[in-house]
């Protein structure tokens, strides 16, 4: 991680063990990258879209670093494991609220992908998650629509995919 302060929010989160990270005996779990505006503070001096770029590319630096570990932790046997960053807290952007990235992480044999319909991007928010991560084709965006507004931005790596049938495609 190039900023020591983003390793240091993952540590207070409990982001950096991985091992802990890999089994979840629920549905699903989704920490974030902060809990309190005041941890991302180191942060004001920037114009609110270059703090949202900060914060949701330390986000998926570490989801790189999550993945690869999973890899290794699933080595031998089945994969039983699935993370994403999702990009939420959209509803407070107006009022100059940063961004909330968090690690929606799950094991899909508990059940997690039963009823999980993802829409390919379309909303402008994806296109500014985008944006932030220069259009690399190495992520896959999908929208998660509740009734008629976004609840969150998904963040895949193109490596590391939801089964087709959760992305609407079956």
């Amino acid at each position: 991680m190039s900023d020591p302060r983003f390793e240091e929010l993952l540590r207070e989160q409990g982001l950096l063990d991985l091992d802990r990270l890999m089994t979840h005996d629920g549905y699903f779990t989704e920490p974030s990258l902060f809990n309190t505006y005041a941890q991302v503070s180191f942060l004001d001096d920037l114009p609110l879209d270059e703090r949202n770029r900060a914060l949701v590319r330390a986000a998926v630096e570490h989801l790189g670093t999550i993945l690869d570990h999973a890899r290794k932790f699933y080595a031998g046997r089945t994969l039983d494991f699935f993370c994403a960053v999702t990009v939420t807290g959209w509803e407070y952007l107006d009022e100059g609220d940063p961004l909330m990235p968090r690690f929606w992480i799950a094991n899909p044999s508990r059940g997690a992908f039963d009823h999980v319909r993802l829409a390919p991007p379309s909303w402008d928010e994806s296109a500014m998650v985008a944006g932030w991560l220069d259009h690399d084709p190495a992520y896959l965006l999908n929208d998660d629509i509740v009734g008629s507004r976004l609840e969150r931005v998904f963040v895949q790596r193109q490596d590391f995919q939801l089964p087709p049938v959760v992305r609407g495609e079956a």
